[in-house]
């Protein structure tokens, strides 16, 4: 078909302007990006010149400060309630203890690099006559207090200090507790493991090539290694009782709602799962002692209306328990030690009187995994995608960002690819970052995640228990500390306990990995073969991932989770301290 010469002309113009203002658009787009990333890297190293000179001013307080290492020793070497009886009999003064306890937190930074900011403490505005007597506390970064910035290894959020304290750090506060460091976090929270682009790598003090997990990786990195007997962290998938596992010290997340959160930085539009403010420590009195001021605490319910006014319920202490046990969750096998430190916790409460039973989950690892991180993925993670937009991000939060953003046909491919190279398990969050794209999907979620929490629960009330111990995360040791392997599924054990609203708690199982531990995955490595010894599955990626990681884990020591009914954190902590009792005899 000829067209006259004008409308040939007319088309010519049009496709001309369109080219340009495309090229236009690439250029501006690219020019902007250029500017904005550069911006971003200027604002990272100010930040980071800013810690520095932060720290290196600290040192000098402490060196005005000098305390001498007997002395610091004898007041870190507490226990935590040692320490207060310490502090309310006056046989110390809560500015020596503190003291003391910056001291040693230092010590620890600088091996591994676990805290972003040293707080100067006013003690006029703690309450010292409080059940903490003045006992030094440390705070996750994502926790903010007035005056101190709060960005979780994100540029977009370096936009000065808080003017706002979280209601938690009011409470603690009002309790006698004495917020002295805040600690470090993966970039975004959205990791299980411990680097940030601005603050760094925080490495695991039980031996500094591992980490200490995520996101609470300061936190657990700082009570592991001597610098702080109480921290406070956030747990939405296990970034409370993970790090504690990886670290060897104890982690306790409520049931959500039960402590406040208003006031929490929350990166995430997480409106399925629900994240809970944790404590962690290194024994479990001290969760006990402060969740029990917490929660008879007036002013935190006062502060917050959304937590329910429910005061402490001490669970009797002759109560013999039926307690449900279970050392696999169908898909994802734990690797040996894991299993015989579940098999010797629930030895070791029969021996104190207490029915235990196996209790079969009414679903597999899979079947959750799968549903947790639709329920985190819910929005595509855009918010985070915005937020990472002209920012330097990590190689693990870089591939899973990328996996939530691709077209549908990427998708596709890459689902082929998965399934042609023996990597089928990375489908799962293929498929959680394309289940959800309109309301009657979101719908259709919401009922089967409500589905799958009335049926856990139906089978939970069935065998009437009072609590179960299961493992604490697949694999016994801490992971390496910048390993591209991918082990997601060996955090079903977590995620199931956020999925289902449940408190739940990791603590030590009182046993290390040995020998006998570690032969099933030379067998699976070599093909070696060992009389009565069966060998480590090696069928799937993460199982292979796992016998990977593990297999330099000798003498590494060995977590367990325990897990209550909801609004039951009491009876939680209760069996968790039965626990603690048991291997003590």
């Amino acid at each position: 078909m000829n067209l006259p010469h004008s409308h040939r002309v007319i088309l010519q113009t049009l496709l001309f302007l369109a080219g340009i203002s495309l090229t236009s658009y690439w250029i501006s787009s690219s020019i902007y990006t250029m500017f904005m990333r550069r911006r971003y890297t200027q604002r990272r190293i100010k930040k980071q010149n800013e810690t520095i000179q932060a720290k290196n001013a600290f040192s000098e307080y402490l060196q005005k400060n000098h305390l001498s290492d007997e002395e610091i020793e004898q007041i870190v070497n507490k226990s935590f309630i040692e320490l207060i009886n310490c502090l309310k009999h006056g046989e110390f003064n809560p500015q020596k203890v503190l003291l003391a306890y910056q001291h040693k937190a230092f010590e620890v930074d600088q091996r591994c690099n676990c805290i972003v900011e040293f707080l100067y403490p006013n003690f006029e505005e703690i309450n010292l006559s409080g059940p903490l007597a003045g006992v030094p506390v440390s705070i996750k970064e994502s926790l903010p207090i007035k005056g101190s910035e709060s960005h979780a290894g994100m540029v977009c959020f370096l936009n000065g200090p808080s003017d706002k304290t979280a209601v938690i750090i009011q409470i603690i506060k009002s309790l006698g507790g004495v917020p002295f460091v805040r600690t470090n976090v993966p970039q975004s929270l959205f990791s299980v493991l411990s680097s940030n682009p601005i603050n760094g790598v925080t490495l695991n003090p039980l031996a500094l090539d591992r980490s200490p997990g995520g996101s609470s990786s300061g936190e657990a990195a700082l009570i592991a290694g001597g610098g702080s007997c109480l921290g406070f962290g956030t747990d939405l998938g296990g970034s409370v009782r993970l790090p504690a596992a990886m670290c060897g010290i104890v982690g306790f997340k409520p049931t959500p709602n039960r402590v406040s959160k208003i006031g929490v930085s929350s990166h995430g539009r997480y409106i399925t799962v629900d994240s809970s403010v944790g404590f962690l420590g290194r024994d479990v009195e001290t969760c006990l002692l402060v969740a029990q001021s917490i929660w008879n605490s007036n002013l935190h319910h006062e502060l917050d209306y959304f937590c329910p006014p429910l005061k402490f319920n001490q669970v009797s202490q002759s109560k013999s328990l039926r307690i449900g046990y279970f050392i696999s969750d169908g898909s994802f096998t734990p690797v040996p030690a894991v299993q015989r430190a579940v098999l010797h916790i629930k030895n070791k409460l029969e021996s104190l009187g207490h029915e235990l039973l196996p209790w079969n989950i009414p679903y597999t690892g899979k079947e959750w995994l799968c549903l947790f991180l639709t329920c985190v993925t819910a929005d595509r993670c855009l918010p985070l995608a915005n937020n990472l937009k002209y920012d330097m991000i990590e190689t693990n939060l870089k591939r899973f960002t990328r996996v939530a953003h691709i077209s549908w046909l990427r998708r596709l491919l890459l689902s082929a690819y998965y399934n042609t190279t023996g990597y089928s398990e990375n489908n799962y969050l293929l498929k959680a970052c394309s289940t959800i794209y309109d309301i009657p999907t979101l719908m259709k979620h919401l009922d089967e995640l409500k589905n799958f929490q009335q049926t856990f629960y139906s089978s939970w009330y069935t065998a009437k228990l009072d609590a179960i111990i299961c493992p604490a995360f697949g694999m016994a040791a801490p992971v390496p500390v910048c390993t591209t392997r991918s082990f997601t599924g060996m955090l079903s054990y977590l995620n199931l306990f956020n999925l289902v609203g449940m408190p739940a708690g990791c603590l030590p199982s009182g046993i290390q990995v040995n020998e006998g531990d570690l032969k099933p995955l030379e067998i699976s490595e070599s093909h070696k073969t060992y009389p009565n010894i069966s060998a480590y599955p090696n069928d799937t990626n993460w199982h292979r991932t796992a016998r990977d990681l593990q297999l330099d884990s000798f003498g590494f020591p060995v977590s367990i989770q325990v897990a209550s009914a909801p609004w039951r954190d009491e009876m939680c902590l209760h069996v968790m301290s039965e626990i603690e009792r048991a291997l003590k005899i």
